[in-house]
């Protein structure tokens, strides 16, 4: 069974949504939560490395802060919904970083 957000969802779809909203209010700052099946969500602030089977994000321990991260290795199949939210400068300091730069098989970069 193939995983609904696979490595082409983070590569391109994903990207492409976070772009459009940043367009569409440039004063907000992006927020990416991914939300697993076993019920955590993470609150992500970039995705390090897309495999054939997994990824691996960073993600903000404490949104309020945003100082503390951890990265975490999952398998694609354990996402079960991905959101994308914009959020007034002033709630949220830093959101989720997009850059140009990805590649399934390339060392760790943000998406």
């Amino acid at each position: 069974m193939m995983a609904t957000f696979d490595a082409a969802f983070y590569q391109t779809v994903l990207p492409e949504r976070v772009k459009q909203e940043c367009m569409g209010s440039p004063e907000s700052v992006p927020v990416v939560k991914l939300v697993l099946a076993n019920g955590h969500i993470l609150d992500l602030c970039h995705i390090l490395h897309l495999a054939d089977t997994w990824l691996a994000v960073q993600h903000f321990r404490d949104a309020e802060t945003c100082q503390d991260m951890d990265v975490a290795f999952l398998p694609y199949e354990l996402a079960n919904m991905v959101t994308v939210s914009m959020h007034h400068p002033t709630s949220r300091k830093m959101g989720f970083i997009l850059t140009e730069h990805s590649a399934p098989a390339a060392p760790p970069a943000a998406v």
